[in-house]
């Protein structure tokens, strides 16, 4: 199929509205903010808002629901409808069968936005997102039974597969990554997870598994690129900052103490930071609603040994080679390493841990008791 050419034949948000043009006002409302269709909508509205709004019982809205539902499956019987609705389940297929007959519902909607160019054209975010809700619905009720949604599973997000596909294919794989993470003992990158797999008699036997499934057309599947859709659709394992993947709970995914991101975002940034800088990196990530407040930062700092003041309110990681102390200790550790060097050689050294000027440096060798200056302007330690 030509990608480009098939890129622009389907307006899902036209579609949807089309069909709901023929419903009730009252029904189309409803189906509207319990699916949440509108462009400006940001959320579903429950039943119990629908139904104080028309002085109804839940089970009348859920009713109305049903009613609304059921008039877009006659609609969706016309010739032009069944047409577009036909194209869509075709792609639907290709794109599951690609990724080993499951995807993450996320995952299917974003491959499909982008397979029709709705994410490349001059549309805003809040125009994407509207013909993604739109075209979610349509493959939630007007082709679901074409497909299986797996959505009941604590430990999976809700997830679209093809009817054949086995859900066991999913749990092995899940518990074969998990074993493999939690072996590892801290996040790794996508590669060094696969290349892992890859060693074990797991990955080739899957391949047989897979490419004997029904309904799985290997010549269409790329193995490794079903195994991460299959990642995708685990709660249990999950990406942090630097694309890293590692098992939910640990803190270097999901970190839930400030401390914990303050340490995620140094090590993301990768260089040393003021603590102004750290709290908006923080904020700007989205951890989570608590926003990190720029004195609580530095508090962070000043407790955790992991950190060193570099600078006025900068922090670099300790692990990075960075020793604690002030401007004169430092000078005493790298004469001690180095023996007697000159100014010039000592202000290069003490920049490399610190972010001070070079005044700062001049004004403690002047210190007597510390440093002594030699004859031929060398500095050394004192006594």
């Amino acid at each position: 199929m030509n990608v480009q050419a098939e890129a622009r034949k389907i307006n899902f948000v036209g579609l949807l509205t089309n069909l709901l043009s023929a419903l009730t006002p009252r029904e189309k409302d409803v189906l509207e903010r319990r699916h949440s269709l509108l462009r400006e909508a940001k959320r579903k509205e429950t039943l119990e808002k629908i139904g104080h709004d028309y002085n109804v019982t839940r089970e009348r809205v859920r009713q109305i629901e049903r009613d609304g539902i059921g008039k877009l499956h006659q609609q969706s019987g016309t010739a032009a409808v069944a047409q577009e609705l036909m194209h869509i389940e075709e792609i639907v297929k290709k794109f599951l069968k690609k990724y080993g007959g499951v995807m993450q519902e996320d995952h299917l909607l974003d491959n499909l936005i982008d397979f029709y160019g709705i994410s490349a054209g001059n549309l805003s975010s809040e125009e994407v997102s509207h013909h993604k809700r739109s075209l979610a619905f349509v493959i939630s009720h007007l082709l679901a039974e074409k497909f299986e949604r797996v959505d009941t599973l604590d430990e999976y997000h809700p997830t679209w597969k093809l009817k054949e596909t086995p859900w066991q294919l999913v749990e092995d794989v899940i518990a074969q990554l998990v074993t493999l993470i939690d072996s590892h003992g801290r996040p790794v990158s996508i590669d060094e997870l696969l290349t892992k797999l890859k060693s074990h008699s797991f990955y080739s036997n899957l391949n047989t598994r897979m490419g004997t499934a029904a309904a799985m057309q290997k010549d269409m599947m790329d193995l490794d690129e079903a195994i991460l859709s299959y990642l995708r659709t685990s709660k249990k394992i999950k990406k942090n900052l630097y694309n890293q993947v590692g098992l939910a709970h640990w803190s270097t995914i999901t970190p839930k103490r400030m401390a914990d991101k303050i340490y995620l975002v140094m090590k993301e940034a990768g260089t040393p930071l003021h603590f102004t800088a750290i709290a908006e990196m923080i904020n700007a990530a989205h951890f989570d609603h608590k926003k990190a407040l720029p004195a609580t930062i530095h508090n962070e700092l000043i407790l955790d040994d992991r950190y060193v003041l570099i600078g006025r309110g900068i922090y670099a990681l300790k692990e990075w080679g960075y020793q604690p102390g002030t401007v004169a200790e430092v000078i005493t550790t790298v004469l001690r390493a180095a023996g007697p060097l000159t100014k010039e050689q000592i202000i290069e050294a003490v920049g490399k841990q610190r972010v001070v000027k070079k005044a700062t440096v001049n004004l403690a060798l002047m210190n007597k008791d510390k440093f002594k200056k030699l004859p031929d302007k060398m500095y050394t330690i004192a006594g």
